[in-house]
């Protein structure tokens, strides 16, 4: 009976080894949104250095990467650029951590429970969104947001809470970890002479604001950086182009208008009369750093001025000449009379000496712009320390299946 008994006991047992084993194959087989499973998300892509990276570290890196154009709803297929330098930055992640203890340095006891603290913290916060995203739904109860946040994790990112707050964990320490490399070769960046940063500088404006600018391309440069978007202005000025003050003055009379022109004879006078609020031209708006005259093409007169055919009128002008383009504008009162009132554009063509060695076109002068020399020279140390990080990629491996995929 007894052996009868402990029989029973371990064909049960053996059975609920094969049910269990059952269950978690079959949830290592469950693709997530991207149409994979455990099993494809832990095939290594990339090496370097020794360090890996997995399958499900790159879809997360890409789709990354991809949320700021699904934020504004663009639909963005990755370039092979962007495939490598997502490959080369997840690397590079891994690599600091081990470089960190190569050059004697390390993370304090600190440092890494704060580490930990934050990545806890971000998987609390993303499963609070996640409970917030349900409750406007009016189906919430712990069971539900529970069942919500399982199939989120296994779904969409392909990975358990316990991974997720590894990968962040990881994300944190590397971060961490070059900012203290990046400290220790701080005095070797810094130390470099005048000519290998003006050799820089030359290439970054060749390479970024080119001679190969498509039509309006150096003004369209020129607003972004007034917006924010550059942290300098376009570096480069293209040939053909020609250099311009403009003011815009409205009056009731166009003797008015003339009789202010008659007034612009010394350069000076036209620069405070640009300088001042009745100037309504719109060049450059609101840029104090960029000092007059303003370089123009051809199809640069709608950003710069008001008066759409600046550049044709300009540039049959000889330099220091001045020209008035009068405007009438007639608008109809209440009472039926019409006032009629003149807008002139005073167009003054300047001599460009922007750009290097005085010339008015080609690179611009490092020293022109305020600023840019102290941008360039935290480039160009950045640079520097992206060639040391780049020679640990020497012998970087990857498996050309992984640029096969396309995020979801």
């Amino acid at each position: 009976m007894k052996k009868n008994t402990v029989k029973v006991l371990l064909i049960s047992a053996a059975i609920a080894v094969v049910v269990i084993a059952a269950i978690v194959f079959s949830i290592l087989l469950r693709s997530d949104s991207h149409g994979l499973n455990a099993f494809d998300r832990a095939k290594v892509v990339a090496t370097a250095g020794g360090e890996k990276v997995t399958m499900g570290e790159y879809v997360m890196g890409l789709n990354n990467a991809l949320s700021y154009y699904s934020y504004y709803g663009i639909t963005y297929t990755p370039t092979q650029e962007m495939k490598d330098s997502i490959i080369e930055s997840l690397l590079l992640k891994k690599l600091y951590i081990a470089k960190l203890k190569e050059l004697g340095l390390g993370l304090t006891a600190e440092e890494l429970a704060s580490c930990k603290k934050t990545a806890k913290d971000q998987l609390a916060s993303l499963e609070e969104s996640i409970g917030q995203q349900l409750s406007t739904s009016g189906n919430f109860s712990t069971a539900a947001l529970q069942s919500q946040i399982n199939d989120y994790f296994t779904r969409q990112l392909g990975m358990s809470k316990a991974k997720y707050v590894a990968y962040i964990e990881e994300e944190e320490k590397a971060e961490l970890a070059y900012e203290k490399i990046y400290a220790y070769y701080e005095e070797q960046l810094k130390s470099f002479t005048e000519e290998e940063l003006i050799a820089f500088y030359d290439k970054t404006a060749l390479e970024n604001y080119g001679e190969n600018y498509a039509a309006g391309d150096y003004s369209t440069n020129m607003s972004w950086y007034q917006q924010g978007y550059y942290s300098v202005p376009p570096l480069y000025v293209p040939e053909n182009f020609i250099y311009v003050d403009v003011v815009r003055l409205t009056a009731d009379t166009e003797e008015a208008l003339n009789e202010k022109l008659a007034e612009l004879t010394d350069p000076k006078a036209f620069t405070a009369l640009a300088a001042s609020s009745d100037n309504t031209a719109d060049v450059y708006v609101g840029s104090v750093s960029i000092p007059a005259p303003f370089a123009i093409g051809e199809n640069d007169s709608s950003y710069v001025c008001d008066y759409a055919d600046l550049y044709a009128t300009a540039s049959a002008m000889e330099i220091g000449e001045i020209k008035l383009v009068t405007e009438p504008t007639t608008t109809t009162n209440d009472d039926g009379t019409e006032t009629t009132t003149y807008t002139g554009t005073f167009i003054l063509r300047a001599e460009g000496s922007m750009c290097e060695n005085g010339a008015a076109t080609g690179i611009v002068d490092i020293d022109y712009y305020s600023g840019v020399r102290d941008t360039v020279k935290e480039e160009f140390e950045a640079s520097r320390f992206t060639d040391i990080t780049t020679s640990w990629l020497a012998d970087k491996q990857v498996d050309e299946a992984v640029y096969a995929y396309q995020a979801a």
